[in-house]
């Protein structure tokens, strides 16, 4: 990919700026985890979509793509074609249909996804100079997106005799396998990957079979090897987040990638039954110094976490106090507490709680805080 500031080089610190610290050599380190776990030959697709997860886009696809990923999977065209405006030469599949910059994003080798006929005639109008190369989408059981098995077979022949498309793979996805109760035998996992291979089988018959088949996400590549087939696709684990604590406790070895500080701001030592933030929700119950911190909802620190979490100060955990703002939050020191402005408290992981504790506790789910931390937060690589 392109050269430029990449990662791991040293980046000019903004000392007034939440910073999320991404850490490239746990990233490689899962992603060698995950290749490990994988079947013999099986390639390795990573999903890099949302800013790979709230950690990046570039700098982290530059590292996946060195470290010898097989290729990214993305959402929107936007991320396909800065991919590969940036220089990336591994294979870039577009995870959901689009019905605009089809001709660029052919032009670019971006395969497509189609999950309905209407998708084939949108790729069919758009007049690329060259075949699209088409992944047929099948829902098994997610209900989200795809054709039905029924009709995969059909659309699977239109797409492989359209002049302007290439059936290049046919996948699915997998709605549950973080649960032990769907991959149990004769759960939902198990009826989803036995539609597939019916459905494989079928084409196959039919002299349809594509490169790749694929259904394996995060879960899917830890705890069913029989999801593997040619390719697999790993989202969150990459990032040293299990999807799941039944997942968590099969995968101890996966590291927490990104770490999450900002700025104290103010310090200030108040009297007992001082009422802090909106809706005075929190009073100090006793003298004590509360901390305001350059970080809030705005940036992607949940509200709901108001009163609920913990942050780290000098390595000490603290409460967080007081209704979560747009731009700040406060901290309760107590009644020996000292801070100076300028200094940096953990919100997650170091010191802090980690993500998928602090995700619990909001009600939410390490996906969605890590996806949600926004740009103002500065991103800063390190292990590069």
């Amino acid at each position: 990919m392109a050269t430029g500031p990449g990662p791991g080089e040293p980046t000019p610190a903004d000392p007034d700026a939440p910073h999320a610290t991404i850490d490239l050599g746990a990233l490689r380190a899962n992603l060698a985890l995950l290749r490990s776990r994988a079947a013999t030959g099986v390639a390795l697709l990573a999903a890099v979509k949302a800013e790979a997860y709230g950690h990046g886009l570039l700098p982290v696809a530059r590292v996946l793509e060195a470290s010898g990923v097989d290729g990214f999977g993305v959402a929107t065209a936007a991320e396909a074609l800065a991919l590969r405006a940036a220089g990336s030469r591994v294979e870039v599949l577009l995870f959901g249909p689009v019905r605009a910059a089809i001709a660029e994003l052919v032009a670019a080798d971006v395969a497509l996804t189609v999950a309905h006929a209407d998708d084939l005639r949108v790729i069919e109008a758009a007049g690329a100079a060259g075949r699209a190369r088409v992944h047929l989408k099948v829902d098994t059981g997610m209900g989200r997106l795809g054709i039905g098995p029924s009709e995969a077979v059909a659309l699977a022949a239109a797409v492989d005799r359209s002049p302007a498309t290439e059936l290049e793979g046919v996948w699915t996805h997998l709605a549950a396998a973080d649960e032990p109760a769907a991959t149990a035998d004769g759960g939902a996992t198990d009826l989803q990957l036995t539609a597939f291979a019916t459905l494989l089988a079928r084409l196959e018959r039919d002299g349809l079979r594509p490169r790749w088949a694929h259904a394996a996400n995060s879960a899917g590549l830890l705890v069913r090897p029989d999801a593997h087939h040619d390719l697999v696709r790993p989202g969150i684990a990459l990032y040293g987040q299990p999807p799941s604590a039944w997942i968590a406790a099969r995968t101890p070895e996966l590291r927490p990638v990104l770490r999450l500080d900002a700025p104290v701001t103010f310090v200030k030592r108040v009297p007992a039954g001082t009422p802090i933030s909106y809706g005075a929700t929190w009073t100090a119950p006793r003298d004590t110094v509360v901390a305001t911190v350059r970080m809030g909802y705005a940036d992607g620190y949940p509200r709901a976490l108001s009163s609920l979490a913990e942050a780290a100060h000098r390595g000490r955990r603290v409460p967080v106090v007081g209704r979560v703002c747009m731009d700040q939050l406060m901290i309760d020191l107590g009644p020996s507490g000292e801070a100076e402005t300028g200094e940096r408290v953990e919100l997650v992981g170091g010191a802090a709680p980690a993500a998928t504790a602090l995700a619990d506790a909001a009600g939410s789910f390490v996906y969605e805080l890590l996806t949600g931390i926004g740009p103002r937060v500065q991103r800063r690589y390190v292990g590069g």
